[in-house]
Parts: structure tokens; sequence; C-alpha cells
């Protein structure tokens, strides 16, 4: 194979197209487990037990009606046992995963880089639905990004590389985007009495400078803060419960349904201005991905896997 424009071809086209064939079709499936997890730890289920389910109904979907993205078709994006539209967050969350393992073994081939990048994607995209569904960021999430980095430092010591360089790299770049992050979350939360980020993304900055190092993850934090913005100047206000001395009370004066992730603590003078309330995991996870897909990696990191 050969290098051309930092894009991967095989020995002959069909090579190429099988083989980004092949990882799109793992790709399918593991957005469709990540997808899986995510609704389960953000719904108050075990993340591994049990098939797949209806929303709605709670009815087991047989195995064929499993089936990433297939079954959904099949199913014409509706429940066989009750009528109720399934979604269509499911199927685009495949599509993308399948799009983001095609696209990285064009750009790094068969390599252990490769399978690091395709494993802290999934561990990516599973944070950045929790923190969509619900404004957390599981530390299983972080925990197993940072396994993930371990046991790839550990398979190319196997191989006879010398990874003291990159592990201090790594290490350096964690603390160095984190640490200033949280003194300034700290603050901000203390002068405006409201939390305006939480330590879970605190927690996945450390992750994505663990991957990049500080200089590539400066990058990616810069344009993960543009793209926030830019969703937040278009995103509409949202009218939430929040929580203050004398009870919880809704931010348009309404009476409040609690619900504990709308629960915010602030002053009641704030109570009569709309929130606007953008998780920040999906842009830091979209910034870290184009660093690992477009940044220059080390030459250590292009170790085949055959």
């Amino acid at each position: 194979m050969v290098l051309a424009h930092k894009v991967v071809f095989y020995e002959s086209p069909l090579l190429t197209v099988a083989v980004c064939f092949g990882a799109m079709l793992v790709g399918l499936l593991a957005g469709s487990i990540a997808h899986t997890i995510s609704w389960r730890i953000t719904h108050g289920s075990s993340a591994w037990g049990g098939g797949t389910r209806c929303r709605e109904c709670g009815e087991h979907l047989t195995l064929r009606e499993s089936i990433p993205l297939l079954g959904w078709l099949t199913m014409h994006g509706t429940c066989p046992h009750c009528g109720h539209a399934l979604g269509v967050d499911r199927p685009a969350c495949e599509l993308l995963c399948a799009l983001i393992f095609g696209s990285a073994v064009l750009r790094h081939a068969l390599t252990l880089q490769t399978l690091e990048v395709l494993a802290a994607v999934s561990v990516l995209l599973v944070a950045s639905l929790c923190s969509l569904w619900d404004y957390c960021i599981p530390n299983g999430c972080i925990w197993a990004g940072v396994l993930v980095r371990a046991a790839y430092l550990a398979a190319l010591a196997l191989t006879g590389q010398d990874v003291s360089q990159l592990a201090v790299s790594s290490l350096v770049g964690a603390l160095a985007l984190s640490l200033p992050l949280a003194l300034a979350i700290f603050l901000s939360n203390a002068m405006l009495v409201r939390d305006v980020l939480g330590m879970g993304t605190v927690k996945l900055v450390a992750l994505l400078g663990l991957y990049l190092g500080w200089q590539q993850g400066l990058i990616a934090m810069a344009g993960a803060c543009l793209l926030w913005v830019f969703v937040w100047v278009l995103s509409p206000s949202k009218v939430l419960d929040v929580e203050v001395a004398g009870g919880a009370h809704r931010t348009d004066g309404a009476e409040a349904q609690v619900s504990p992730r709308d629960l915010r603590a602030t002053l009641e003078e704030d109570i009569a201005e709309p929130m606007r309330l953008i998780p920040f995991a999906p842009p830091i996870a979209i910034a870290c991905w184009l660093m690992l897909l477009l940044g220059v990696a080390p030459q250590v990191w292009n170790a085949p896997i055959f």
C-alpha cells in the first residue's frame, strides 16, 4: 500500500474498497453498541444487560430487528409491537460511526494507531451521547479512554518501540489542558453561583490532552470552543426547572416539573432569564476526532499490525 496526500491506497482499488467496506460494517456495529450503552446509562438501566428494547413499550426486539441500520429500515422506523416511532438517532449514530471507521482506515491503514483511534472515537461517542441526553460524562468513559491509551502504549512496547517520550507527552498534555480549565471552572462557578461547566468536562479535556499532547490539544480545544459558541448562538434558550432557596421554579414563571438533570443552583434574580445548556462534550469529541484524523502523528504511531 502507498500513502498519497495522507490517504492510504492499497494494492488495488478493489482491495481498498473491500477494506473500507469491512471497516464501515464494524463501525455500524460499534455505533449501535455505543448508542445502546449511552441510552442505558442515562436512563437508569444496566449498560451491559438485556437485549435491545423499544423505548415506549419495553418489548425486546429480535436479533433480525436489532441488526444495525438494516433492522431499522426493515421495521420502517417503528416498533413492530406497539407501532411507536423508534427515532432516527440510532441509525444516525450507526452511520456516523461507520463513516468514522472507514475514514480512519483510509487515513492510518491497518495499524496499531488505527485500532487506538477507533477505540478512542467509540469512547468519545458514548460520552457525547450521554452528555446530549443527560448532561453527564460517565467516569467509566474516562477510564475506558485511559485504558485504551495504556493498552496502545503497551502494544507498542511489545513490538520493541521506545514509548517513553510518547507516554510523557500524553501525561503532560492531560495535565496541561485539564488543570487550567479546572481552575477556570471553579472560579467561574463560584462567581456566578451556578454551574457553568462541570468536572466531567475537565476529565474529558484531560482525555483530549492524553491522546493529542498539549500542542495539538490546544488547537483542538480552540476548535471545540468555536464550534460550541456557534451552536450556542444559534440555539434557542431553554426553559429550565431551577433549584433555589424556597423550592423549584421554572425560568418562565410556570409551575415546575422537577427532574434531577434539570436542577440547577442559581440566584433568585436569574430565574426570569431563560438559559441555554449546550453540552461541551460533542464539540470536544468532534475536535479530537478531526485532530486524530488529520493531525501529524509521531512516526512511532505507525507500527503496522501485519
